[in-house]
């Protein structure tokens, strides 16, 4: 304790006495008060040592920032604490720290003051540095309190730096209306009236209203720094854009800045551009954007894309179409993209699959019928009238400009079909094509005609009798050809019905109006009529009508009729009289043969051998064929037999069984060879005849089975295509399950594809495919069912026959040609993948000729073009092309041009054009449709008159090449709308 009293006792005698040290502390303060810190810190250096003094010492050393004052603080901190003096310290410390820049210590002691310590005139100042310390560091939640708090108190010079800066914070945050404001209570001060004025503009413009940004913005704009000049040229000029005025906004466009641009910068530039219509700019704005894969990029992708388009590049519109359709969240500008995508698609690369893709995606409630209407004009025009068809079958109701071209589609579709001898397919065509045409409408009544002949072909014959019989009764294709023969036709197909009746009716008919086109045939098929119905004394009259009119030497059928009909009603010596005119008829007469046949058997009849023997001599040295031999000799020797000469007989029947072993025509000679011998009672000697010869006679089912097909195999191999399709027929009708069924079909099959029937060819060569025991007639079958499937334009299902050819081929070239059967099928099927995986193989076969190699690489380009992989496309193209003088070669050659045209680059046009040209070695239709499109490329720039002498050249100089060809009907349309 004494001690504590010393120490206390020694302080006393170093400092001041208490009143002395109470004076000095109260000068001191008012010298600080007063702003004297200098003097007030001398004073307060001799009362150290209380937390006031020395508080109010530190608060001098921070007025004055003296040296090492930041020491001082330190040390009364460490010393006192927390004193009542503090709160001061930290207020006058946390504003040094503020005007240094150190805002987050300046917050954190202007936050510590408590205002209740301090004077009320330093309340604004401590509530906005307090805010700004915060609202610097970004931190406006924490900020916007403070600057609240100075707008809530009197006026000071911090309540426009407190408005403005709420107003900036709600700018950033994107809270217009809120900045909007502050701004506006801001803008009153003039220290802030110009940077407010410009954020209010700005604010104004973020709301889309263009007319305050115009009204204000324009008065601004002089008078701002640069950069602020250059943002509100910006602004200023995107709200000229919106309003519509055009050249003002490419006039403020032209104050922006054009250093440094940004993602953004580049897609304004090219938007206004756009619209201006300055698309080359705008092109090369929009292709400066480093990503376009966003809403931004979408919408920069789309006016790119119509921008190519107005610079003539479709190439690239196509691409930008395609970029804008995958990106961005414009549901609306997505789905436009991908239809112009679509359009572009099949356009320039004949690709349906981005349709098909817009369709699945959109349905076609929108665009269905604009997008068939589409593919079905642009076929039409290209004279595919397959996709044609296609197309219109899928649109729910016509108008009636597609009504028309349905129609054409429809009609021009038949006439390829029955070019091909595909009578059913064309069928639905001509119905389609008539629907919509009224009955007297001439081209409906040509559709409805060859609707009749297409069922009549298709052996549909009722169907095709009531179809001519209607157009006979509107007096149809009056003065027309096919007019005069309608009610010939009606009778026809009734008689192939097998309604005689109605078929005697209508060739009566056609015979009162005099025609001559039919009329020797009507006379001949009207005593047909009644012969058919049992009618022979009408047939007998008929037959004799026509007689008159044919000649024996134009066609024996009436006379062999007329006989057979004489025959039939019992009067045998009028058969063979009349059958006696095949003696004055030539051997290459129709039935010439036959009515040497039926002449002998007649004469054999009223027992006048020699004149049969005569017949039947002259049949066999006259025979075209092994058949009719046969039939002469067993005729010879039927003779011999009854004339007793069995000698001459047996040599005759012999002759058969050598001729025709196997046949009905040995079986009947065996058995007229046995008779004889039993007769002559030398029963042993037709065993040793037929062992001998190693020959049975076959008696059982099988036996006669065997004979019966053996038979009309023999006719079939013979030639005689007509008479073996109808045996074997027969064979078929009798033995449906025989034992030589499949070879039967296979030969119909062959008989039917002579004849030119490929459908029903078809239909044979398939049952023979499904057969078990096909065998070797598999292979075959299949190649000639992929080749008449082809030619019938059923791609598919001849591309399902050469790719089993090419699996299952025994034989190397078989195994080949399914290959190229596959690619060629699959292309025009329009399966373009499996054409270009097919057209690879073909190219590595080290075996195919050169001009298989180059098809192939034809069909390839061809595919990845309409697949849209059209840079593979074109390399091909190129590779193609350097051999113009080929027909693919040209045709890639003008490809190639074509695809410069579309990129709108010019100059490759016209260099290729004429380089063409120079190699083209003949391949003038390529090279007309090139120099077509030289004149779309001077058109194009403007060069009206060299495209009108270039269309003017082709039309005199071109000579169409083929039926279809379509040169001058471009070079019409194009002079058209030049002139």
């Amino acid at each position: 304790m004494r001690l504590f009293i010393a120490a206390i006792l020694l302080s006393a005698t170093v400092y001041a006495a208490p009143d002395e040290r109470t004076a000095i502390y109260r000068e001191a303060v008012n010298l600080y008060n007063n702003g004297m810190y200098e003097r007030a810190a001398n004073l307060l250096d001799k009362i150290q040592g209380d937390p006031m003094s020395d508080g109010y010492a530190l608060l001098c050393a921070i007025k004055m920032q003296s040296p090492g004052f930041e020491d001082k603080l330190a040390d009364y901190e460490r010393v006192w604490r927390k004193s009542s003096i503090s709160n001061l310290i930290d207020h006058e410390y946390g504003l040094v720290l503020f005007d240094r820049g150190s805002y987050e210590q300046a917050s954190e002691r202007l936050g510590a003051v408590e205002k209740k310590y301090l004077d009320e005139s330093c309340y604004p100042e401590l509530a906005f540095k307090k805010g700004y310390a915060d609202f610097s560091r970004g931190l406006y939640d924490d900020a916007r309190p403070w600057f609240h708090e100075v707008e809530e108190l009197p006026m000071s010079d911090y309540k426009a730096p407190s408005r403005y800066a709420l107003g900036y914070m709600s700018y950033c945050e994107k809270d217009f209306e809120e900045a909007k404001k502050w701004f506006e209570l801001s803008k009153t001060d003039p220290r802030f009236k110009e940077l407010s004025s410009f954020y209010l503009v700005d604010c104004h413009f973020m709301q889309n209203d263009y007319d305050y940004v115009i009204d204000e913005g324009v008065a601004l704009y002089q008078d701002e720094p640069g950069v602020r000049q250059a943002h509100l040229a910006r602004i200023i000029s995107e709200s000229y854009l919106v309003k519509g005025e055009k050249k003002k906004a490419k006039e403020y466009y032209a104050a922006t800045s054009k250093e440094n641009m940004t993602r953004a910068d580049y897609f304004y530039a090219g938007s206004v551009l756009y619209a201006v219509e300055d698309y080359k700019g705008a092109i090369a704005n929009y292709t400066k954007m480093t990503e376009r894969t966003d809403s931004l990029g979408q919408i920069a992708n789309y006016q790119l894309a119509n921008a190519y388009l107005h610079t003539g590049n479709n190439v690239a519109a196509m691409n930008s179409f395609k970029d804008a359709s995958e990106s961005g969240s414009n549901a609306v500008m997505k789905e436009d993209a991908l239809f112009n995508y679509a359009k572009l698609a099949f356009d320039l690369n004949k690709d349906t699959s981005v349709f098909a893709r817009y369709i699945d995606l959109y349905n076609t409630s929108r665009r269905g019928d604009e997008i068939y209407g589409y593919m079905a004009l642009s076929s039409l025009y290209n004279r595919d009238y397959a996709a044609a068809v296609e197309a219109y079958d899928k649109i729910d109701e016509l108008d009636s400009d597609q009504r028309n071209n349905y129609i054409k589609a429809y009609y021009l579709r038949a006439e390829q079909l029955i070019a091909n001898g595909a009578w059913r397919d064309a069928i639905p065509c001509l119905r389609a094509a008539a629907y919509y045409l009224p009955k007297q409408d001439r081209l409906g009544q040509l559709a409805r005609y060859w609707q009749a002949e297409a069922n009549y072909q298709s052996e549909n014959y009722g169907e095709a009798a009531g179809i001519y019989a209607d157009l006979y009764n509107l007096s149809a294709l009056d003065g027309e050809p096919e007019g005069k023969i309608l009610s010939y036709n009606v009778a026809y197909s009734h008689l192939c019905d097998k309604d005689y009746a109605s078929a005697a009716r209508w060739f009566d008919i056609y015979l009162s109006e005099g025609d001559r086109t039919y009329r020797k045939d009507a006379v001949v098929r009207r005593g047909d009529c009644d012969f058919l119905a049992r009618n022979y004394p009408g047939a007998i009259a008929a037959y004799r009508n026509a007689i008159k009119e044919i000649d024996v030497k134009e066609d024996l059928y009436p006379y062999c009729q007329l006989a057979l009909s004489y025959g039939l009603s019992g009067d045998k010596n009028a058969r063979a009289d009349v059958l006696a005119y095949v003696l004055h008829a030539d051997p290459d007469t129709p039935m010439y043969a036959d009515g040497l046949y039926e002449l002998g058997r007649a004469n054999m009849d009223i027992s006048d051998y020699r004149k049969a023997l005569e017949a039947f001599t002259i049949l066999r040295d006259t025979a075209p064929d092994r058949e009719t031999r046969a039939k002469a000799l067993i005729g010879m020797g039927m003779v011999n037999r009854n004339t007793s000469d069995y000698d001459q007989a047996l040599a005759c029947y012999k002759d058969v069984v050598r001729l025709m072993p196997g046949s009905q025509y040995a079986e009947d000679a065996l058995a007229a060879i046995e008779s004889i011998y039993q007769t002559r009672q030398q029963p042993e000697k037709y065993l040793e005849y037929i062992e001998s010869n190693n020959l049975a006679a076959g008696k059982s089912d099988s036996d006669r089975e065997e004979l019966y097909f053996n038979t009309a195999e023999q006719i079939y191999l013979a030639g005689n295509y007509v008479q073996a399709a109808s045996s074997l027929q027969k064979y078929l009708d009798n033995y449906p399950s025989g034992n030589h069924t499949t070879n039967a079909v296979f030969y119909l099959a062959e008989s039917y594809s002579a004849l030119g029937n490929k459908e029903k060819a078809c239909d044979y060569y398939a049952r023979v495919i499904d057969a078990p025991d096909a065998g070797s007639f598999s292979e075959v079958s299949n190649l000639h069912l992929a080749e008449l499937s082809y030619s019938l334009e059923h791609y598919n299902q001849a591309y399902d026959a050469y790719k089993r050819l090419r699996e299952t081929a025994r034989m190397d070239a078989n195994r080949t040609e399914g290959l190229y059967g596959m690619m060629r099928s699959a292309y025009r099927a329009k399966s373009y993948e499996n054409a270009a995986d097919a057209a690879g193989l073909v190219d590595a076969l080290p075996e195919a000729p050169e001009a298989v190699k180059r098809e192939a690489l034809y069909v390839r380009a061809k595919s990845f073009m309409a697949m849209s992989r059209r840079d593979d496309a074109l390399a091909l193209f190129r590779t193609l092309s350097a051999q113009p003088a080929t027909s693919e070669g040209a045709e890639a050659r003008y490809i190639v041009i074509q695809d410069a045209y579309d990129r709108a680059d010019y100059a490759a046009v016209q260099n290729g054009v004429f380089d063409f040209s120079d190699k083209s070695g003949g391949q003038n239709y390529w090279l007309a449709r090139a120099f077509l499109t030289l004149a779309d490329t001077f058109i194009k720039l403007g060069k009206t008159e060299q495209a009108k002498a270039t269309l003017v050249s082709i039309r005199d100089g071109y000579e169409p090449e083929r039926p279809d060809d379509d040169i001058q009907d471009l070079v019409q349309s194009r002079l058209y709308k030049l002139n």
